[in-house]
């Protein structure tokens, strides 16, 4: 997880949630590392603006440490030397540098709603893959088009396209608990979206990993669908999995836009206008480089 300083409570809210979801897990079987970057760099905070000065954040990210105890191992960096600057980064940093007794690897964002089972649902369903590289997810609440619906919960089929906007997302374990029916199904393509709960074998992120032409932020996940494609048309053994009734969903309905506890405190660079400025700049950088990496990747298979 890559965590700015004004997300430092749905970090929390996180990491509560995967708490909760321990109980749920067999203690000496189903091993957690929690590994989170807070970015407190200069370039996303005007710290000599700010009333609130780095020490609060750190402060507070430590006790959150100190709270996921219960995990295996907890990797817990506040960096402001720009090692992370975004999400890119963040998932570059762990492929890059994995400690070898990882299985897998789950990418999660802060805005994301998920119920106290998903966590242990996935690790059920390890066992039962075959294939060599894999991909399991979550299912989501109706998205955007029908491009999406072979990863849709079947409880929001008769909802429209634009339902993910107005969903309460703190529903998210009620639509679990009462109406999900679990299994874990093969889908025939590649189908997914950023840190929505995704869990991916280690060796298929190892052998496809991020390029740092594409920079700190944007098209990551884009580029590991495409890839995953292209290995599916060389007939290597890959293959996405949904965990049917194990949904997640984004906050739009409380996001941090409208509902920032630290709008009068820290003097952030990165929302409103300048979010906008900041992650267009990346998205830019990226598919400059996108299409080039994806043949480079070709032809290294």
């Amino acid at each position: 997880m890559h965590c700015l300083p004004r997300e430092i409570d749905q970090l929390e809210r996180i990491l509560d949630k995967l708490h909760e979801s321990s109980f749920y897990l067999d203690e000496n079987n189903n091993k957690v590392i929690i590994d989170v970057t807070l970015n407190l760099n200069n370039i996303f905070t005007n710290w000599e603006k700010s009333i609130l000065d780095k020490k609060y954040f750190i402060n507070k990210f430590n006790n959150l440490k100190s709270k996921s105890s219960w995990a295996y191992k907890t990797l817990f960096d506040a960096d402001e030397n720009e090692k992370c600057l975004g999400i890119n980064d963040k998932r570059r940093n762990s492929i890059n540098h994995l400690n070898p007794e990882v299985d897998y690897i789950m990418y999660l964002d802060l805005d994301v709603f998920f119920s106290k089972v998903n966590l242990s649902l996935a690790f059920q369903s390890f066992n039962q893959i075959p294939n060599q590289y894999h991909i399991i997810s979550s299912e989501l609440t109706k998205l955007w088009d029908s491009s999406w619906d072979i990863i849709s919960n079947i409880n929001f089929k008769d909802k429209s396209y634009d339902f993910w906007k107005s969903i309460d997302p703190y529903s998210i374990e009620y639509h679990v608990s009462v109406n999900g029916n679990f299994n874990i199904k093969p889908i025939n393509t590649i189908k997914f979206g950023g840190g929505w709960f995704n869990i991916f074998s280690t060796n298929l992120l190892k052998f496809i990993g991020i390029p740092d032409s594409l920079g700190p932020y944007g098209l990551d996940d884009t580029y590991i669908m495409e890839a995953c494609k292209m290995m599916k048309s060389k007939n290597y053994d890959v293959n996405q999995y949904i965990l049917e009734g194990a949904v997640v969903c984004e906050n739009i309905k409380y996001e941090l836009y409208n509902y920032n506890p630290y709008e009068k405190y820290i003097t952030d660079n990165s929302i409103e206008k300048q979010s906008k400025i900041f992650k267009q700049k990346w998205r830019d950088n990226a598919s400059k480089h996108f299409k080039t990496e994806l043949e480079k990747f070709y032809n290294k298979i």
